[in-house]
């Protein structure tokens, strides 16, 4: 089950520290947008890149995983659908299946420091809509 983290204020939500994020792995959460509506979105950390994605595939709609965090290729270079195998590149932009040529919903994420510790946190209204 994802996690359900609040919304500090209307500009940044807070996703989770840095440090509860595998250096090379993709985990799904589910954010409280201020409008009460949840967003599902898919984090991915390669090292000191972290990015974030809205968790629906331009094809269906649908999440892309079937089995919770379950998002990267065993080379943790793409993500993949679980419902058609689309696979999509580190810009969200589909490179095959079905919505080739289509992308994933990007979203602003940045590393803050807060405490003295960087935290992942969603940037403006994340794209939502």
């Amino acid at each position: 089950m994802p996690n359900l983290k609040t919304n500090p204020t209307p500009s940044r939500i807070d996703i989770c520290g840095l440090d509860e994020m595998p250096e090379r792995g993709a985990r799904g959460f589910e954010v409280a947008m201020p409008d009460g509506e949840p967003l599902h979105i898919i984090v991915w950390r390669d090292g000191e890149d972290v990015r974030a994605f809205e968790n629906k595939c331009p094809h269906l709609g649908l999440p892309l995983e079937t089995f919770p965090d379950k998002f990267l290729s065993k080379d943790s270079r793409t993500l993949i659908c679980s419902a058609h195998g689309a696979r999509f590149n580190a810009e969200g932009d589909c490179t095959s299946g079905p919505c080739q040529g289509d992308a994933l919903t990007r979203l602003d994420i940045r590393v803050v420091a807060r405490d003295a510790k960087p935290r992942l946190v969603l940037e403006g209204s994340a794209g939502h809509s």
